[in-house]
């Protein structure tokens, strides 16, 4: 399998030199078809005839990564595509059922030309199998398999039943009264993860004790990052089963993970310290929960309610009353005005679902559907849309009785 996907790692580097001389000669951009005709040219070569070794599914499946990736350069969405060095292997996709046989009793798969490979299968496969894609991650080998499934029907009647509120203490705090531990992953390994980067660092650049190392480091991460989706997964999918749609705070992590460092003319404040909050904030990996949460509910006909996080933390759910004066200490929520008082978490988890039947009755038409973020209004749908009468805000939905409208 290795070898096969160095052969398509050097598809994938010759197709971009012939694309590259045909832009240098005056030439268009050759798409997958013509790219095509130069993979059987090569294939047919004597020079280049060890690629006839390597299933040709998997080769123009790199073809036609190759075209989407200067299809994306050409839209401005993206970077010219690169050269790719030994061990940038992208992975072996079969596109076909029939390229790939499967055999789930047995718990075996049979690529072509390789026979029957022996799998350890983390969960059963329900649906029309549509491809295969083999990836390596550190000297292992995984096997994606996409399937196609009936169309689930958004469920009418739904609203927002939990609210969850992520943090660093405590990374989730739901109304249902729940307060979820952080796994903390990375900071349970920061000791001896800092001892294998020593290794690397003491090694000679280039030294094959360099790259065993850095291998070394590699299974580190692998093997955090491993667990930590492990731990989501079963907790997002157990969420999911209970809540179809969950109200969830908007957090922007790439901003609130952002450095400190500032520039030579204005450097930053406190550095080292947002550095280890910064830290913690990717430990706990809220995006990806979010990203779960998303097509979990999505596939059981739900959706996650994404709400604006500002001051949910510092507003009563009993009373409304907002103010920092609420928030005495970290953990303990106690309102100046009616002397409510609970865990600051589960208070603003609170507040969050309140938000999220807000949004949700507000859309109707977002209703058993994904929510999405509504992009801005420019132009001439802009100048029509001030042109409305007042009338039209008088859909405005009324929140179901006992939910503040926020």
């Amino acid at each position: 399998m290795r070898r096969f996907a160095g052969a398509c790692r050097w598809v994938w580097n010759r197709a971009i030199g012939e694309q590259q001389r045909l832009r240098a000669a005056g030439e268009k951009f050759s798409g997958y078809a013509a790219m095509c005709r130069w993979l059987t040219a090569w294939r047919n070569d004597p020079d280049t005839a060890w690629l006839s070794e390597t299933p040709v599914q998997a080769q123009q499946q790199t073809l036609k990564r190759l075209e989407a990736s200067y299809r994306r350069f050409f839209e401005g969405q993206g970077g010219y595509p690169r050269f790719r060095g030994r061990g940038q292997d992208a992975g072996l996709r079969f596109p076909k059922a029939l390229d790939c046989k499967l055999d789930t009793d047995n718990q075996r798969l049979k690529p072509p030309k390789l026979g029957w490979v022996r799998m350890r299968q983390s969960q059963p496969v329900e649906g029309t199998v549509r491809n295969y894609t083999l990836t390596q991650e550190r000297g292992r080998w995984f096997v994606s398999i996409q399937v196609e499934q009936p169309d689930v029907m958004p469920a009418a009647g739904l609203v927002p039943t939990l609210g969850i509120d992520f943090g660093v203490k405590l990374f989730a705090a739901t109304t249902d009264g729940e307060c979820v531990a952080p796994l903390n992953a990375l900071k349970r390994q920061q000791k001896y993860l800092k001892r294998v980067q020593r290794s690397v660092s003491r090694k000679v650049k280039g030294s094959k004790n360099r790259r065993k190392s850095i291998d070394r480091l590699g299974r580190v991460h692998a093997r955090i990052a491993a667990q930590r989706n492990d731990w989501l997964h079963k907790l997002t999918t157990r969420w999911a089963n209970e809540h179809p749609v969950i109200a969830i705070e908007d957090l922007k992590v790439a901003a609130m993970s952002a450095s400190a460092q500032g520039t030579a003319s204005a450097p930053g404040k406190r550095v080292r310290q947002k550095a280890g909050l910064n830290r913690s904030i990717l430990d706990q990996a809220w995006g990806e929960a979010r990203r779960q949460l998303e097509y979990k509910t999505a596939a059981r006909g739900g959706a996650v309610v994404p709400v604006e996080p500002a001051y949910t933390s510092q507003r009563c759910s009993a009373c409304g009353h907002t103010a920092k004066e609420n928030r005495p200490t970290q953990a303990r929520f106690a309102c100046e005005a009616c002397g409510h008082s609970e865990n600051a978490d589960l208070n603003a988890a609170k507040n969050i679902l309140a938000a999220g039947h807000a949004v949700w009755v507000a859309r109707p038409e977002a209703c058993g559907a994904e929510v999405r973020r509504a992009r801005p209004v420019r132009g001439r749908r802009a100048a029509a849309r001030k042109q409305e009468p007042a009338e039209s805000s008088a859909a405005q939905a009324v929140a179901p009785a006992g939910i503040p409208v926020l």
